[in-house]
């Protein structure tokens, strides 16, 4: 959120309509959980909170509004993984425009183990994502830049200096970029 003569109209709205006086650390905590968000999306979400809550909404009923309940951030992530999983398998190297879907594959040993999915245990599997998603989401950590795919794998440990293309996933989908030795390294 850039507007800041919107964001002050619409706290004050939301002051009067719930009775609540905002200090100036209170408002500077809003419009930092409102920062990273458009306009747009912002007075959605004001909007949306003026005519659905029952009490001064706190900041996590604003992210809650802006990107959906961490159960449904998790199901978009799953789509995505099974997008590219289809799309391009194990053998790619990808980067998910969400990072918190590399610290999960991380924690399952890399993108590679989309190799031993069967059909039939897939609803299993979305589950222990889902879950792991909402975990690392949570968590304040620093994940992965990418999932090396199968190929750049063998072909660094057959000491191929190749430098392979990601596939980026998501925002951008579908474009490739060069992997530099800098993310190899993370």
């Amino acid at each position: 959120m850039t507007n800041q003569r919107m964001f002050k109209e619409y706290m004050t709205a939301l002051s009067e309509i719930h009775g609540k006086e905002l200090s100036a650390l209170l408002n500077s905590l809003y419009w930092k959980t409102l920062e990273p968000f458009t306009d747009a999306e912002c007075e959605r979400a004001f909007k949306d909170l003026i005519f659905s809550a029952k009490f001064f909404p706190k900041p996590a009923e604003f992210l809650e509004v802006l990107q959906g309940k961490r159960e449904d951030l998790g199901a978009r992530a799953w789509i995505k993984v099974i997008e590219a999983a289809r799309r391009y398998g194990n053998w790619q190297s990808v980067e998910f425009d969400d990072p918190v879907i590399h610290s999960v594959f991380k924690f399952w040993g890399g993108w590679g183990v989309i190799r031993e999915w069967k059909d039939k245990d897939l609803k299993w599997i979305q589950k222990e994502f889902e879950r792991l998603y909402s975990i690392f989401l949570g968590e304040n950590r620093e994940h992965p830049k990418y999932l090396p795919g199968d190929h750049e794998i063998q072909n660094a440990a057959n000491g191929y200096e190749r430098t392979p293309e990601i596939v980026r996933i998501g925002s951008n989908s579908g474009e490739k970029k060069q992997i530099t030795n800098e993310m190899r390294q993370e």
